[in-house]
């Protein structure tokens, strides 16, 4: 079972005018822009794109448990895809190694998100993937859903806004590296500030050691920029590295691949849908 928000209506007396006019341009009659729909396309603005997977799995989802089966077909998903796709909100990509469709947000969604969401202002529709960063990227998006679905961050900074704006923090005197730009930066539910950084290919471990100190470089410090750090490696042989050069490093967290989707998939392993 897959439950609706709270939905706005098209004739809100709070839309300024050029919000209305984007909105009086869909199909269907009487149709709904729902706070889950601006969700969605705030995630897949900040993210690239997203899977129908991982649009359902944080939006969706509501089994008891991972153990429990998937909607066959996750249908209720796909549907309300299709109508915001029908509707001029999203557009979707083939990723023809996969056999499988890749969801973008168009100028139309990102016009009502500077109206409703106020803080992806700022960023720009990517019309396009780059599929030389598609296997990084997708797992970037797997490793945030996984995190936001324990419930215990505030807020989610996204490597594209962390490249265009820098990160800087009203709690630290310090700036973020312009050569050290994570994955991703969230707020836990403590306050802290977490990096998170996923690597997919294997590297030198100079490499790996030339970010350890980088990230070291704004935590040991009096009022840190960043408390911690999850890294995460896709293979056992970069786990293994990364363990090796910064598991005993204070604040750093190594994790693999398979233990964020464990948090998704029963067997930590992507299921066909």
């Amino acid at each position: 079972m897959e439950i609706e928000s709270n939905s706005l209506e098209v004739n809100d007396n709070n839309l300024n005018s050029e919000l209305k006019s984007v909105l009086k341009k869909t199909d269907v009659k009487n149709f709904r822009l729902t706070d889950r729909d601006l969700d969605i396309f705030g995630f897949i603005l900040e993210q690239k794109f997203a899977s129908l997977e991982q649009i359902y799995f944080r939006f969706f989802d509501c089994r008891e448990s991972i153990s429990d089966p998937l909607p066959k077909g996750l249908f209720v998903t796909r549907q309300r895809l299709q109508i915001l796709k029908r509707n001029g909100f999203l557009k979707s990509e083939k990723v023809f190694s996969e056999a499988k469709s890749l969801y973008l947000v168009t100028n139309k969604a990102v016009q009502i998100l500077r109206s409703r969401r106020s803080h992806l202002a700022d960023l720009k529709v990517i019309n396009q993937i780059d599929f030389r960063n598609y296997d990084h990227d997708t797992k970037v998006n797997d490793c945030r859903i996984a995190i936001e679905r324990t419930g215990k961050i505030i807020r989610w900074l996204p490597e594209r806004k962390i490249r265009a704006q820098g990160f800087e923090s009203e709690f630290s005197w310090h700036e973020l590296p312009s050569e050290l730009v994570p994955d991703g930066i969230f707020i836990s539910s403590k306050g802290e500030r977490i990096a998170f950084e996923i690597e997919t290919t294997p590297r030198k471990k100079s490499r790996y050691e030339e970010k350890r100190d980088g990230f070291l470089s704004v935590m040991g410090i009096h009022k840190p920029l960043i408390h911690r750090v999850f890294w995460v490696g896709f293979t056992d042989r970069i786990y293994n590295d990364l363990k090796s050069i910064a598991g005993k490093s204070e604040g750093f967290v190594i994790e693999s691949y398979s233990h964020f989707l464990s948090k998704l998939w029963p067997r930590g392993v992507a299921e066909k849908v």
